[in-house]
């Protein structure tokens, strides 16, 4: 019978060779070019022992910041009044940074609704070897409360990196500093321009009792060099009484103008005795002068008579005006409130509204006295590409607007782009 073979033709023995071979040369792992697979990899490509070497990679940037070199001034931080942010920045590499990156980020540890953060990025050049210090100045209405400051240098969120170039660098985790941001309300700093004392003040010409109302309205002043807000206005009558509290008051001269509705309706003549902070009054604020606290009125006024309830007119007079309203960032105004009266005042009104009718009422934390006040303002409920934003501050049909002698000057308008 005839012997069987796996292939006609083909020699046992040379079979048997080829065999061999393969089997030599699974154990040794090696493909035909000579380099093994290493165990368990999954790579789908292995470079020969022919490949070329790769090139070695030039000297990179060493850049860095921590918090240490981080400062805020001038402090305390004060809702309303602008600060400056330094960051000072290391170049510990021999190259020049050039035109690097720098990004300020400020936001609130607890954002409300229409809250708009702080961000600016702008570009740097550090010498090799050296240092370099930054300021930011910052203009922004921040309320109070606990912020979050956040500085980076060469590092951008990955949104960004197509608006700015950035270095190339070997390790980036020392590119970023934090500090935590205490701002004060407006309701809490002094002012050095009077004398120290806690101290408000009524007369009798900052009364004025409106019987047809059934109201009277008093004008509060703050002749001491602390702000103080929430005190209570009281007003007595034999048969009728009322209670208000007081907004912030500035210092150094501040006024605040309350209404106290009346719960009974009271006449002409009768007397009102009308109080503001009183000094028995629980949790009250402890001053250094009472005697200034109480005024006896009488209800109604003479054909005449001018009070000075509705006063103060002098003391603000807002101006705003197109040139001064600017975009720091898309879907933000900044906008500068200047105040050629003499008193500084604390949340002034402003209405913004576009083309369309939809509008955005809100507030200016602080406006100086003989100076201004800067705020931003979140806007993209209104933007509309080309259109026009009306400014109007301090409108008289806004609720806590002040009084004021001359408007003119408080409406401007602004083209979107």
């Amino acid at each position: 019978m005839r012997r069987w073979l796996p292939c006609r033709g083909i020699p046992l023995s040379l079979l048997l060779l080829l065999f061999l071979i393969l089997a030599l040369s699974a154990c040794d792992g090696t493909l035909s070019g000579g380099q093994g697979e290493p165990a368990g990899s999954s790579s789908a490509y292995l470079p020969t022992r022919s490949s070329s070497t790769a090139t070695p990679q030039g000297p990179v940037l060493e850049l860095s910041l921590d918090t240490e070199g981080l400062a805020v001034a001038p402090q305390p931080l004060r809702a309303g009044f602008p600060f400056t942010v330094t960051a000072t920045i290391h170049n510990d590499s021999g190259l020049t940074a050039a035109e690097v990156p720098v990004m300020v980020h400020i936001s609130a540890l607890r954002e409300g609704i229409g809250y708009a953060p702080f961000l600016e990025v702008l570009t740097v050049t550090v010498p090799a070897s050296q240092s370099l210090t930054v300021d930011v100045p910052v203009h922004w209405n921040f309320d109070g409360g606990e912020h979050l400051l956040w500085v980076q240098v060469n590092r951008l969120p990955e949104a960004w990196q197509d608006r700015q170039q950035l270095q190339a660098e070997g390790a980036i985790a020392d590119n970023i500093a934090l500090m935590d941001l205490m701002i004060d309300p407006f309701d809490a700093y002094t002012s050095d321009l009077c004398s120290g004392r806690i101290d408000v003040e009524i007369g009798p010409a900052d009364v004025l009792p409106e019987p047809d109302k059934q109201q009277v309205r008093v004008t509060v002043h703050n002749p001491g060099n602390s702000a103080v807000y929430n005190l209570p206005v009281v007003v007595l009558g034999r048969n009728a009484s009322g209670i208000v509290y007081t907004p912030a008051i500035p210092p150094c001269g501040g006024t605040a103008q309350v209404v106290v509705p009346m719960d009974r309706p009271f006449g002409e003549g009768v007397s009102l005795d009308v109080l503001v902070n009183p000094s028995d009054w629980e949790g009250g604020l402890v001053e250094d002068n009472f005697d200034n606290n109480q005024v006896a009125v009488t209800g109604g006024i003479e054909p005449g008579t001018v009070a000075s309830g509705a006063g103060g007119l002098q003391d603000y007079d807002f101006a705003i005006t197109s040139q001064e309203i600017e975009i720091p960032q898309q879907w933000v105004v900044l906008v500068k409130i200047h105040n050629l009266g003499t008193r500084d005042a604390a949340m002034v009104p402003i209405r913004i509204e576009n083309d369309r009718g939809r509008k955005i009422l809100d507030a200016i934390p602080l406006v100086r006295g003989n100076g201004l006040g800067i705020a931003a303002f979140p806007v993209g409920y209104l933007w509309v590409r080309g259109g026009t934003l009306t400014f109007t501050v301090n409108p008289p049909d806004a609720t806590g607007a002040l009084p004021e002698t001359n408007r003119d000057n408080n409406v401007a308008t602004f083209t979107l782009p």
